[in-house]
């Protein structure tokens, strides 16, 4: 086989990430996203899969067909879609978080597994409709650490039996779809407090408590058929000191391939990472991963020295072409699942009326989900006195950027005065106490707090949010507290409703969207609020 031969096959291999938008002035992060000519470049070269995020549903439908015709062959096309389609494209139905799923769980398990199932199912068909063929869920993490900045509402639960039992219900679902489905991140990412994207955790479990715990979602899922497996970007420095286990033989090859018996296919997380581009090159981690068991490389810092480093090491072989043929022999079997032209027409979604009326019931499931996982605390209600204040917590605009907006829109209906915290604003905590809020600067009001927190990768942000609890206290103490609702986080949930008093109106749901606002305010903010007139002054934030 001569080079040029050899590359082409090698690319096949590998997945770039690309805008759900069109036009390249779209791209939401354009240093990680291909620009449209260096896309069609790549897949003609042979790259055989594309990772989407940001668009609509109508144009990343557009766009699936305009990639698979640039590349003239079947390609895998996937995206971290753990939430249902509208987590990452606009228009699509959105679900709670997994860890939402879980708390149900814990109150009835038929019921909860029921939901997950159904969830797999919806969000997998919705998926398909739109040209994607590979969801890169369930997270079979288990969020044993509340500390944990990037896994925690994302996880199925705390303990083994929660994330095996409503994961393997996840997949079930989404096979029906016929979609092939992801367990990550192998071989347990919950026990941390490093988020991947930022730098590399190092957790410290030895083999043993990993098989009596975070291995057993990820047995249960293999041994249900998982089509492919993704390996995280975890140190675990007693298993194996030097390596990462994206780069280590000891856990993809000795671990999950041999130990576990999984014969499928296993995808690296993003090498563009710091976790790993931080210390390796783009051509020496997709080597290394490579030679350490995983089948596809997915998104290289450069994606051309990443090929190329890999075709030099089967050309040298300094890794046997044999393993070249095994890999895109178990990528060709996955992509025959779902490839079939006559299976993949879109069903009976491709009439409008039965594709309304599905995106319509799965919007009511996801409404149904909303109010069975918020809580109210019972007889709690708000209300407002002239220019009392709607202090709202979030972790950056894109949430707001709705028409649309119930924790802002709706207490304003009834007398609050919004007031934004950001993380690029104006802080709004005591200078010599940062854990009181500057109370001087909201006047004699009372306080209404909403609080958005959840991880976020990338950010790094302080997920458990404690200083909160000492505010929220000091608030009560000064009889300037009307209520708290907290959407993301149960552990400071958890906390704060331990701390305030048991008459404080409180109220919690694990959703963020929309929906799980208006049900929480709808709810809260009743009829026995005092109307007052609004003076005419805009919204305030806390903003430069």
């Amino acid at each position: 086989m001569n080079k040029s031969d050899l590359r082409r096959q090698v690319a096949e291999l590998f997945i770039v990430r690309a805008s759900g938008f069109n036009l390249d002035s779209q791209r939401l992060y354009p240093n990680l996203e291909e620009s449209n000519s260096n896309l069609k470049r790549l897949l003609e070269e042979g790259v055989g899969g594309v990772i989407f995020l940001g668009g609509t549903v109508k144009e990343l439908e557009i766009r699936c067909n305009v990639l698979k015709k640039w590349s003239g062959k079947p390609l895998l096309l996937c995206a971290d879609i753990e939430e249902g389609v509208g987590q990452r494209f606009y228009g699509g139905t959105k679900f709670i978080p997994p860890m939402g799923i879980a708390q149900i769980y814990k109150k009835d398990h038929n019921l909860a597994i029921s939901i997950a199932e159904k969830i797999g199912y919806f969000t997998g068909k919705e998926a398909k409709n739109i040209g994607l063929n590979w969801l890169l869920a369930p997270v079979c993490d288990i969020n044993n650490n509340s500390n944990n900045p990037v896994i925690n509402l994302r996880a199925w639960g705390e303990e083994p039996e929660t994330v095996k039992s409503l994961t393997c219900a996840f997949q079930r679902g989404v096979s029906r779809s016929k979609m092939l489905t992801c367990a990550k991140h192998f071989p347990g990412h919950g026990n941390s407090e490093v988020d991947s994207h930022l730098d590399l955790p190092e957790i410290k479990n030895n083999l043993s408590e990993l098989e009596k715990f975070e291995l057993i979602p990820f047995k249960s899922l293999i041994n249900q058929g998982v089509n492919s497996v993704m390996i995280g970007h975890l140190l675990f420095s007693k298993i194996d000191p030097i390596y990462p286990a994206t780069l280590s033989k000891r856990l993809v090859t000795d671990l999950l391939r041999i130990k576990l018996k999984y014969d499928g296919l296993v995808v690296s997380d993003a090498l563009v990472m710091n976790a790993i581009s931080n210390k390796y090159s783009s051509g020496m981690a997709a080597v290394m991963a490579f030679d350490a068991g995983i089948d596809l490389i997915m998104m290289p810092k450069d994606i051309d020295e990443a090929i190329d480093s890999l075709t030099d090491a089967f050309y040298s072989e300094k890794i046997s072409l044999e393993r070249l043929h095994i890999s895109r022999e178990r990528r060709k079997k996955q992509l025959d699942l779902v490839s079939n032209e006559d299976d993949f027409k879109k069903e009976d979604l491709n009439n409008e009326d039965i594709k309304n009326k599905f995106l319509l019931d799965a919007s009511k499931f996801s409404n149904s989900i909303i109010k069975s996982s918020i809580f109210v605390r019972e007889e709690s209600t708000i209300k407002a006195e002239f220019n009392d204040i709607n202090l709202i917590q979030i972790d950056n605009f894109d949430q707001v950027s709705n028409k649309f907006f119930p924790a802002l829109d709706l207490p304003k209906e009834v007398g609050f005065e919004n007031v934004i915290i950001h993380p690029l604003g104006i802080s709004p905590w005591q200078k010599t106490n940062k854990r009181f809020l500057d109370l001087g600067r909201f006047g004699n009001s009372k306080i209404l707090v909403q609080l958005f927190v959840r991880g976020k990768p990338f950010i790094g942000l302080d997920y458990h949010n404690d200083h909160w609890i000492d505010a929220i206290k000091n608030l009560e103490i000064e009889e300037r507290l009307s209520g708290i609702i907290i959407y993301g986080c149960p552990y400071l949930y958890d906390k704060i409703k331990k701390t305030i008093h048991e008459a404080i109106p409180l109220a919690y749901s694990p959703s963020q969207i929309e929906e799980a606002q208006n049900q929480i305010l709808s709810r809260i903010l009743q009829s026995k609020i005092v109307q007052k007139e609004v003076d005419e002054k805009s919204s305030k934030e806390f903003t430069d």
